[in-house]
Parts: structure tokens; C-alpha cells; sequence
């Protein structure tokens, strides 16, 4: 009984508690005298759904709520959203028993099979700056702004990198900024370090200036092409830092440390550079 009792005295202190919350600082959807109403924003603003039904509402997240009858995007509604099949993923992405979308638009017309293409990077808990980046059904892969041309969704991975940067491939191509980069084969791709790359035909190099690009390494031997750590990478002839070559380098020895730093039996390297 006195378990009860403090149950129950928990549960209306955080009613007390909730109903104290200034308007200001809620978020999402919230049942006020018998409305929906929508709070966004900060402070929030109030928004009254006059279209959702109170009794059936269910609230989703802080984008995303329904009823018995229709799905709300930001306390707008979803149009043509079935609520009895639909199902928030990840990022802009949702469905329902016939559709995908990326928030309000469709993108999908078979949302059976729609879904995220996972970014190995992001776990429950483990949120990362790239986030999910793509959907795809059983003929196509997707971004929230549409299609990825020439994408094969069966074989379609995320490569989720720093800073917001990102790639994928595919069993065909290679995919930077949605766009298949010029004769990268998907099919031999390998990451070799976060900025060292290559497939059966050449080696790159990622990078991030003003602009981020690729640069293909000069007379590298593929078959022994590896990676040490995070910044360089060698081969049987040479030691590479970036797409440069780290002259004076004992193959032998050589191996990365931390922060852009190297070492072998000749010295320490910072940069690509002898010190």
C-alpha cells in the first residue's frame, strides 16, 4: 500500500511539474484542454492542430505525431501518409505501407521495402555530424532531395568520414557528393586510411582545402598500397603523406604515431615532413 501511495504521489508531482513548464520552453506535441497543440522553436511558439483528434493522438517525436486518421510533419499534415503503417527511420527519412519520405516529400512508391542505409558510424547513443545520409527501396537509393543516379541499392554503402564529409560505392561506382566520381571502379574500392583510397585501377588521395577533392598518387604500386594509420599510407617504394611523397623515408621502419607525426629509424616526420 505505501508503495502505492508514493507511486502515486511521484506521478502527480510530474504532472505538477510538466503543467509548470513555461509555454517558452516546450517542444513537440503536447494534449492541452482537450486540443493537440504543437510547440517548435525557442522560445516555442504555440500552434493549436485543429485537424489531429485528441483521443487517438499519439506523438512520435518532436517532428512527427498521428491519429486515427492522419500523419503531422511539424504539426502540418503529411499528405497521403497512411498512420496505421507509418514508421519515423532515421534523419529526414519515414514510410508507410505505400510510400518513403523524406520529411513532407515522397520519394518512394514502395515503401514496403523502403528503408536507411545504415551509417556504421551512428549506434543508439552514438549520434555522428554525418547522420544518415540515404534511404533506398528494391530500385533505387536516395537522399532527402531524391535520387542517386546509377546507385545499386543491393550492394549501396555509406562511408561516413569527418567534419560532415562522406563518400559511398556501390559494386559499380563511387559516390562523392552523389555524384559518381570519374573512373573509381565501386566494385574494388577500398579505404585505405580516412584520406587514402583505391580500387583495382589507381590510388587518391582526399583533400580538404577550400575545396575538397581528389588527387590521384603518381606511379603507386597498388598490390602493396596500405595504410599505417589515419594520415599516411606506403607502398614497397614509398611512404605517402596526403598524395605526397615523404622523402627520405625507411619503409622498413616507418610508421605513424599521432597528430599528422611519423617515425622510423631515421627520424621523426610531422606533416609528411624530416624534422
Amino acid at each position: 500500500m505505501l508503495k502505492k501511495i508514493a507511486a502515486l504521489g511521484l506521478a502527480i508531482f510530474g504532472l505538477s511539474l510538466k503543467s509548470c513548464i513555461p509555454d517558452g520552453l516546450k517542444s513537440g506535441y503536447q494534449i492541452e484542454d482537450n486540443q493537440v497543440v504543437f510547440y517548435h522553436g525557442f522560445p516555442a511558439s504555440r500552434q493549436v492542430i485543429g485537424a489531429a483528434d485528441p483521443k487517438s493522438f499519439k506523438s512520435i517525436n518532436t517532428e512527427y505525431g498521428k491519429d486515427k486518421t492522419q500523419v503531422f510533419y511539424y504539426g502540418e499534415i503529411l499528405p497521403k501518409a497512411d498512420p496505421t503503417s507509418f514508421v519515423y527511420l532515421d534523419g529526414s527519412f519515414s514510410r508507410d505501407k505505400n510510400f518513403g519520405f523524406s520529411s513532407t516529400r515522397i520519394l518512394s512508391e514502395d515503401g514496403t521495402h523502403f528503408d536507411i542505409v545504415p551509417n556504421p558510424n551512428e549506434t543508439p547513443g552514438n549520434v555522428t555530424s554525418e547522420g544518415i545520409v540515404y534511404a533506398r527501396d528494391r530500385q533505387h537509393v536516395y537522399t532527402s532531395g531524391g535520387v542517386v543516379a546509377e546507385a545499386d541499392p543491393e550492394s549501396f554503402v555509406f562511408v561516413p568520414m569527418f567534419n560532415g564529409n562522406y563518400l559511398a560505392y556501390d559494386r559499380k561506382h563511387v559516390y562523392w557528393g552523389h555524384k559518381p566520381l570519374p573512373d573509381a571502379d565501386g566494385g574494388s574500392f577500398q579505404r585505405i586510411t580516412e584520406y587514402h583510397f583505391k580500387d583495382k585501377n589507381a590510388a587518391w588521395s582526399l583533400l580538404l582545402a577550400n575545396n575538397a577533392r581528389w588527387a590521384p598518387i603518381p606511379e603507386v604500386d597498388l598490390p602493396s598500397f596500405k595504410g599505417c594509420k589515419r594520415f599516411y599510407a606506403k607502398d614497397k617504394n614509398r611512404a605517402y603523406y596526403g598524395y605526397d611523397v615523404v622523402e627520405g623515408a625507411d619503409l622498413a621502419t616507418f610508421e605513424e604515431t599521432e597528430n599528422h607525426q611519423a617515425k622510423d629509424k631515421n627520424g621523426t616526420y610531422q606533416s609528411g615532413k624530416k624534422q
